[in-house]
């Protein structure tokens, strides 16, 4: 055999340097972000977006998964028939891992009568094992029967036409075999049964199935052998079957192989190896929180506690046993509970409870056709109603148990099953050589593969160690370089730094050079105005003093007195100071007059020596004084140029004119 335990370091060292490399990318889906979209969707538009919801929340919340999908199924059956059939086999394999059985059931009718009405073989098929799995784990084990040998029937001729395509493969099939093999046992066709386990079992060895559906094919012979009351034999395959499950580290099966240990050991009369069994697979059932495999531990306990003579125990037990089975829906439970509770009260004496369990198991068989079962209770209700003194129907039961007897362990049915034993124990024998050749051949072969491997990994590590001090001076010599590199730049930044700090005095120098020039030219500008205002209002006194002058003079002296009037006049309305004015007004404020003309072109001159000086932000007084005009004028003037500006008489003009 191989040795799986040698495991070289190289390829370790290998994936761990793969690991740096190559960084491996996670997606994550946004729920939040699908329950938005589904707010504004209507109608057929939702239908794939509750899908997305419902694929997401199928491996952690089931429950939650199965109501999206419903309302997807609802939606889509007004849409698309088949895309509803593959909404509800969705709905279907949820309930499955649910143990929703009866639930199961229904959508797997729902999706199999529109797979039948499109001819969609494939899913018949599946739908068809899913169907019988369900009806199998309710004790409903004719309709199991049918439903896993129509997806058998069915299988061989798809599979000559699709072999190799993706979505089913013998797996399948050997799935449904198991699955077959276990409801055959029930009703008693333990032939048929190892039949079909056997044809599993060798199918799943011939196609390289997992450990666990190859332990499954092996709790289907050892159930066969047991039906057939070859106990030694079925724990053979029971126990087999266990040590696979345990390397799997899978409970539940663990659980089931303890259970059917224990009801293997209790038919050959291993009361106290029966006893051991139970109470682990109980103790697994407990860990695990398992209601059907508490029930089942129960149950098989309760038979041997009422042969011990603990019958307060085996009521206790049997009582939970079946309320459990009740809850679960397993039929197969409650006829065992029934059965027991019967032979537990007619041990008592009690033989009203005990035709009462009997006949309420009768009606549950009546259900499951557990052969097995309904063999031991006939000849229970025969044995109670002999006790009874009712011997007619004594008989009636004596003799149907005989005919169910005969019907499970003939002649026929038992050369069958003993050929087939033989067969299979041959096969199994022909196949383990096999194995062994193989495996002495792989041994070489894996030898030498090592070998050559072992020469692989030196080169290879060779190689990575040259690898790496390759890199490693690239890295050096890279790092020497950048070094330099940087040096060079911090040198130019430096430099950079230097003719950036003296752009920026000079900058400042010249800022401050500007700053001065407009002083000078703002305070030559103040000057000038404050000249113009102090020469304006003292040729204005001079003007009124001459004028009071001239009306206490004689006439001939008058003329003299007016022509200096005159002159002063001339000097007040003389445009020369303005030019001098205007030239520092537009040195210190560029471009203001051209403003002015595009707010509105038709400005008079005293318009715009009126703006020049409320944007020296003189007083009305002082402005009158340089306009050589009444303060009252000033004021006119101001509204009027309010008006030639587009402002309101609320404007501010002040404000208005300094923005320009």
């Amino acid at each position: 055999m191989r040795d799986t335990t040698k495991i070289s370091r190289v390829p370790v060292l290998l994936f761990v340097l793969i690991q740096f490399v190559v960084l491996p990318q996670t997606f994550s889906v946004n729920i939040d972000s699908l329950q938005t979209l589904l707010e504004t969707q209507q109608g057929e538009e939702r239908i794939g977006t509750l899908l997305q919801l419902g694929n997401i929340y199928k491996k952690s919340d089931k429950e939650k998964s199965n109501v999206i999908l419903k309302e997807a199924y609802l939606l889509s059956k007004d849409f698309d028939e088949a895309q509803s059939a593959d909404i509800a086999y969705k709905i279907v394999r949820n309930y499955s891992g649910l143990f929703k059985n009866d639930s199961a059931v229904k959508y797997c009718s729902i999706a199999l009568s529109i797979y039948r009405n499109n001819k969609d073989t494939l899913n018949i098929i599946k739908t068809s094992y899913i169907k019988g799995l369900s009806f199998q784990r309710l004790g409903e084990y004719r309709k199991s029967a049918k439903h896993h040998k129509a997806g058998i029937d069915l299988f061989a001729p798809y599979w000559k036409d699709h072999k190799g395509e993706t979505g089913i493969t013998k797996k399948h099939l050997a799935g449904m075999m198991t699955a077959f093999s276990n409801s055959l046992s029930f009703l008693g066709l333990y032939d048929s049964s190892l039949y079909y386990a056997s044809e599993s079992y060798n199918t799943h060895l011939e196609i390289g199935s997992s450990v666990k559906l190859i332990a499954n094919a092996l709790i289907s012979i050892g159930n066969a052998y047991m039906m057939a009351n070859r106990n030694g034999e079925s724990i053979k395959y029971y126990v087999e079957a266990k040590d696979l499950y345990i390397s799997l580290n899978d409970s539940v099966n663990i659980r089931t192989c303890f259970n059917n240990i224990g009801m293997a050991n209790k038919r050959m009369g291993n009361k106290l190896e029966a006893i051991q069994n139970y109470e682990k697979a109980m103790e697994i059932s407990k860990a695990t929180k398992s209601k059907r495999g508490l029930a089942t531990a129960l149950i098989n306990l309760s038979g041997l506690y009422i042969d011990n003579g603990e019958t307060t125990k085996a009521e206790n037990y049997l009582l939970e046993g079946l309320k459990a089975g009740k809850e679960l829906g397993d039929k197969g439970i409650i006829s065992t509970a029934y059965y027991n509770l019967s032979t537990l009260y007619m041990g008592l004496g009690n033989l009203e409870k005990a035709l009462q369990y009997a006949r309420n198991a009768e009606e549950v068989i009546a259900e499951t056709e557990d052969l097995e079962i309904l063999k031991d209770n006939i000849l229970l209700l025969s044995d109670i109603y002999e006790k009874k003194g009712n011997y007619n129907l004594a008989l009636k039961y004596h003799k149907e148990y005989k005919s169910v007897y005969d019907s499970m362990f003939n002649a026929d049915n038992t050369e069958r099953f003993n050929r087939l034993q033989t067969e299979f124990e041959t096969s199994k024998k022909e196949q383990q050589i096999v194995l062994l050749t193989k495996d002495k051949e792989n041994q070489q072969l894996e030898n030498q593969i090592l070998k050559n491997r072992q020469t692989t990994y030196v080169v290879v590590l060779i190689l990575i160690l040259a690898l790496v001090g390759i890199i490693g001076f690239v890295v050096v010599m890279k790092r020497k370089k950048d070094r330099q590199i940087q040096y060079q730049k911090e040198i130019l930044l430096n430099k950079e730094k230097e003719l950036a700090k003296a752009d920026l005095e000079k900058s400042k120098l010249k800022e401050k050079e500007l700053l001065q020039s407009i002083l000078l030219k703002s305070k030559q500008l103040s000057t000038h105005a404050l000249h113009m205002m102090q020469k304006n209002t003292l040729l204005q006194e001079i003007n009124s003093d001459i004028k009071a002058m001239a009306k206490n003079t004689a006439n001939p002296d008058k003329v003299g007195f007016k022509q200096i009037s005159l002159k002063v006049n001339q000097s007040l309305r003389s445009d020369k100071d303005w030019d001098v004015f205007k030239l520092y007004f537009e040195d210190v404020n560029r471009g203001f007059f051209n403003k002015l003309k595009e707010v509105n072109a038709g400005l008079t001159t005293n318009d715009q020596r009126l703006c020049a000086l409320i944007k020296l932000n003189m007083t009305s007084k002082e402005m009158a004084s340089v306009l050589n005009v009444a303060p009252v004028s000033v004021k006119s003037s101001r509204y009027r140029l309010k008006k030639k500006l587009g402002l309101d008489v609320e404007a501010d003009l002040e404000g208005f004119i300094r923005d320009l």
